[in-house]
């Protein structure tokens, strides 16, 4: 079992990496034509708006799933160097109010999903759920995140170097 979360978030990592990689290209390419369409033709793209909204969530999700892969979500460090104990129990406390926090993401995700999933954008035929997707999807390749690096005896939130040192 530990070697197959460990696989997956692995598997997770490189496939939302790639995925946040094109959707921003695309994201960029859709934002450049948009403006030459208004300001060169006096022509706007009127489903611009609604489809930068789903790329947006969907690179943002994303981007937070990696981040919890590679450890590079934002913290605080109100200690520095002194109190390492205390720094440990504090990450211990963080993990699990992170998990908690992230089974919350992902119920009620479904939830929203559900709620607008008959519900269709004004300009582009796609349903308006595909904003809200990425919220439990991301919410559970973060959960493997995490509790793939707990398997691994490393802390998600914090990085612990060679001496001790945080």
């Amino acid at each position: 079992m530990k070697k197959i979360i460990i696989s997956l978030s692995e598997l997770f990592y490189k496939l939302f990496k790639e995925l946040d990689i094109i959707l921003l290209l695309i994201l960029a390419i859709l934002t450049f034509s948009g403006v030459i369409s208004r300001y060169l033709f006096n022509s706007p793209l009127v489903w611009l708006y609604e489809l930068t909204l789903v790329l947006f969530s969907w690179i943002i999700f994303g981007g937070i799933s990696i981040a919890f892969k590679t450890g590079e979500n934002i913290r605080v460090d109100l200690f520095g160097n002194h109190r390492k104990k205390l720094k440990r129990v504090f990450a211990i406390v963080g993990n699990i109010f992170t998990i908690i926090f992230l089974l919350v993401v992902i119920k009620n995700g479904i939830t929203i999903i559900s709620t607008t999933w008959s519900q269709q954008y004004n300009t582009i035929d796609i349903s308006t759920a595909w904003f809200y997707i990425p919220f439990p999807l991301c919410g559970f390749v973060s959960l493997i995140h995490i509790v793939s690096s707990l398997l691994q005896g490393k802390n998600p939130l914090i990085h612990v170097e060679e001496d001790g040192g945080v």
